[in-house]
């Protein structure tokens, strides 16, 4: 089954490029797990001892606040997980659950740091989009903030 999944890999915008002998070691560095539909891979607050990388299914990303679960994006094959949180030491910042059936490969921490150490191009590319994310939240949060205070005023106005 790995074999399917080292061919697979190389398809994946983040390891555009590598050979199915690359995304073997990547693989072998790791472990495949299947997950059924409803299974929770990660859960916001807890510590951060692995990363994950989809490799087929689709995953929510959620936080539950004041009794709302709020989904905040939806991963798909070739996305990683959980990579900020271990890089920095934090707890996990949200909840991820499969969507429906999924296979993904575990990383450990440590496992995670060597592969980093060892291969500064697929540094470079995690870093890339883990930065990209990150910005695209930022943009997101400035939206929701200018939104906000414009419907504050509009209801400032009206009362008025």
């Amino acid at each position: 089954m790995n074999e399917n999944y080292a061919e697979l890999m190389p398809t994946f915008p983040l390891f555009k490029g590598f050979t199915v002998n690359g995304a073997r070691r990547l693989l072998d560095s790791g472990e495949v797990k299947q997950h059924e539909a409803g299974a929770v891979l990660l859960k916001e607050g807890d510590p951060a001892d692995f990363v994950l990388l989809v490799l087929t299914g689709r995953l929510e990303v959620f936080v539950d606040r004041e009794g709302e679960h709020l989904i905040l994006t939806e991963a798909e094959p070739g996305d990683i997980l959980g990579e900020l949180a271990v890089l920095c030491g934090i707890p996990r910042s949200a909840s991820v659950r499969a969507k429906n059936t999924a296979a993904v490969l575990e990383w450990s921490d440590e496992a995670f740091r060597t592969l980093l150490l060892r291969d500064p191009s697929l540094s470079q590319r995690i870093f890339r989009e883990a930065l990209r994310t990150l910005v695209e939240k930022e943009r997101s949060l400035i939206d929701s903030v200018i939104d906000a205070q414009q419907e504050a005023h509009k209801s400032y106005s009206a009362d008025k």
